[in-house]
């Protein structure tokens, strides 16, 4: 499907003009050649800010967009990763000293 033809369909569904949404298109055209899920919910997105905008409520600007979508990944790579178990080096790296008294950093980083 073409992204163009993607986003007039978007906005002719809430009687929007769709250049007054071309700011949209660079975040269809990702969720275009992004797997479904992740297509999905970029297209969600997309939506609910045409859904705003057709309401009167304002809208997000691309930022704000693209801010949201980080934090779902953000969320989804949380979730797969909630049962991981840090290594002894990693949780040394969050304040706890290694067992036996040495730095794992490099030298030269002040500490």
């Amino acid at each position: 499907m073409d992204a163009n033809r993607l986003l007039e369909r978007l906005c002719a569904r809430h009687g929007l003009v769709p250049g007054d949404a071309s700011a949209l298109l660079p975040l269809v055209e990702r969720a275009l050649v992004s797997p479904k899920d992740v297509r999905d919910r970029i297209l969600t997105l997309v939506d609910s800010n045409l859904a705003k905008r057709a309401r009167g409520e304002g809208e997000a600007t691309l930022d704000d967009l693209e801010r949201d979508l980080d934090e779902e990944v953000l969320r989804a790579v949380a979730k797969t990763l909630h049962a991981w178990e840090p290594s002894k080096r990693v949780r040394g790296l969050g304040g706890d000293a290694p067992e036996d008294g040495a730095s794992e950093l490099p030298d030269g980083l002040g500490l």
